[in-house]
């Protein structure tokens, strides 16, 4: 959404409808930020970002059978098993989507942060070298290596 002019006196009141992207950056932002994992999850798809301290370092999506619930438990398993980093150092938020629109939500939100570890092999289901494109370790499991 084009930004208004600071002399523009209606410019808190104007309203784009179709401003998809801003209106799902504005509401991921607003939404409560969690110790990780958090206590109780939804089974239900959306969106989620990671963060160590308050820094976001990591964006996803759960969708179908890999919803909320069970992509968080599925990275809480990984960084509990991993040297540099601990679980208590983590935070979390979340949005629920309709399934349709997650894809393009993760996709929007990824380009938009920019983050560490996205890219990093964290958050892929294919390990290591076995990812397309990817020679070695990833980058994600040289700084944060097995126990």
């Amino acid at each position: 959404m084009p930004t208004q002019p600071p002399s523009d006196p209606f410019a808190a009141h104007k309203f784009n409808p179709l401003d998809i992207p801003t209106h799902l950056l504005e509401r991921f932002e607003e939404s409560p930020l969690l110790s990780f994992p958090p206590l109780t999850m939804p089974a239900e798809t959306g969106i989620y970002g990671l963060y160590v301290g308050d820094e976001l370092i990591y964006f996803g999506k759960a969708t179908g059978k890999s919803h909320l619930r069970k992509r968080f438990s599925e990275h809480a398993r990984k960084i509990g098993g991993r040297k540099n980093i601990k679980l208590s150092q983590l935070q979390c938020r979340f949005l629920m989507i309709a399934e349709e629109w997650v894809h393009y939500a993760e996709h929007h939100l990824i380009d938009h942060y920019e983050l560490e570890w996205n890219g990093s092999g964290f958050g892929s289901h294919v390990p290591g070298a076995g990812r397309p494109g990817v020679k070695g370790p990833p980058t994600w499991d040289q700084k944060y290596p097995r126990k």
